[in-house]
């Protein structure tokens, strides 16, 4: 059988070693059943495949991922996101692993960050304290995936952690997590019934709960075009994260906000909005909430009639994108920097900057208008003129998500609701 050489992957390697591991197969036992469907695989091959030593080559990694029921496209994403992550930190622990990690996170270095979650995937439980923190980690590791438009990888993540089962300690955070990844995915009805189930988990007495469920709440009732209703839910969740001390989680939800005002076509405030975060998210540093409100506040100027000033926004935040880089973010800035020199007449602009957008396109596999409309251009051919017109679309960060980071966060090592990031 023919070869196709890939370039060996150590995330691609720990995917199948833990997925035969999930399936209680010896590396023998696996050897056996490709020779029966195919071709053997020799078990000292099977072994180099995992450690990421050998690349597979394309026939033997579809039969691989045939046996253990593994969706292909989940080993691009994996590969898109090792190419991000630096080498894996050495002599930390589980706990310094995870912590790190969030941090790296939370201030933008996605490179740190996930090489630090993959350290912690890396590792096998020994102990319930142990399988806590891993499934912790697998959760994060989720909820990145998630908010780097991978919501395909994020899916696979929250079904794994589904049906092991979830401590009940991160439930309530899994269901508001499979919520927000099912309406990434584009389907609303599977993201309002995992949210319903949430809202059975949430603990009143709980301000950060409170706060996770009613963000993701506002978001998905912007979608469904309840505009009071989503107002409602989101400044239930500003309370709450304010009673929290959560700044971060505060300013995630006033992106919510944005995306809701933006769908209801009151633009001026969604960026009035926008700036009262881009404002915040400087002091405090968080980096990603940084690009998006650029984001927000460049394309909400364009959508307004204002392209000119939107283009200063967009090209700030086209450079965040690509200090962090965030690939999704890049394809939003290079899609709104289209639409902003579309607006304006500029052809030969536009067309540049649609060209950029299609190159970046390949890195979000979310339901959303912007993706569509390029991934339409794609089919198409069509010219730069020739794109679906679409309203703009709401915040890749508008949803609460399951957890939030702030000066309250219990260690991941201790019991309790689960104290991560809020995400995408």
């Amino acid at each position: 059988m023919g070869r196709v050489a890939l370039k060996p992957s150590a995330a691609v390697g720990r995917l199948l070693r833990h997925r035969r591991k999930e399936l209680r197969l010896t590396l023998v036992e696996v050897a056996d059943r490709l020779e029966r469907v195919g071709e053997r695989i020799p078990v000292s091959t099977l072994a180099r495949i995992e450690r990421g030593a050998l690349d597979p080559g394309l026939p033997r990694l579809h039969m691989l991922l045939r046996l253990y029921r593994i969706r292909p496209h989940l080993v691009a994403d994996l590969v898109d996101l090792e190419d991000l992550a630096v080498e894996p930190p050495v002599g930390k622990d589980l706990k310094a692993l995870f912590n790190d990690g969030l941090k790296y996170w939370e201030q933008g270095n996605h490179a740190q960050g996930l090489a630090h979650l993959f350290a912690v995937r890396e590792l096998v439980p020994g102990d319930p304290e142990a399988r806590l923190l891993r499934q912790k980690a697998m959760l994060t590791f989720a909820i990145f995936a998630r908010t780097l438009g991978k919501s395909e990888l994020a899916h696979q993540l929250v079904d794994d952690l589904l049906r092991e089962p979830p401590d009940p300690s991160i439930l309530l955070n899994v269901l508001v997590l499979a919520a927000s990844v099912w309406r990434g995915l584009g389907s609303l009805v599977a993201a309002l019934a995992f949210q319903a189930r949430a809202e059975l988990e949430v603990d009143p007495g709980d301000p950060r709960q409170v706060a996770w469920v009613f963000h993701e709440k506002g978001k998905l009732l912007t979608l469904a075009h309840e505009f009071d209703a989503a107002d409602e839910a989101l400044e239930r969740a500003l309370q709450a994260y304010r009673a929290a001390n959560d700044p971060y989680g505060e300013s995630k939800a006033l992106l919510a906000r944005v995306g809701a005002l933006v769908a209801a076509g009151r633009f001026p405030a969604a960026i009035e909005v926008a700036r009262d975060v881009l404002a915040r998210s400087q002091s405090l540093g968080h980096a990603e909430l940084e690009l998006t409100a650029r984001i927000e506040i460049g394309r909400n100027l364009v959508a307004s009639g204002n392209a000119e000033e939107g283009l200063d926004a967009l090209a700030e935040a086209l450079a965040k994108a690509m200090l962090l880089k965030d690939r999704h973010g890049q394809f939003l800035a290079h899609y709104c920097l289209f639409k902003a020199y579309e607006a304006m007449g500029e052809g030969d602009r536009a067309a540049l900057e649609l060209q950029s957008a299609k190159y970046f396109v390949r890195y979000v596999d979310e339901a959303a208008p912007e993706a569509d409309e390029v991934r339409n251009a794609i089919d198409t051919g069509a010219p730069h003129g020739a794109t679906r017109k679409v309203p703009p679309p709401s915040n890749r960060f508008g949803a609460g998500q399951p957890g939030s980071r702030g000066p309250a966060r219990r260690g991941p090592g201790r019991r309790g609701r689960f104290r991560g990031p809020t995400m995408e």
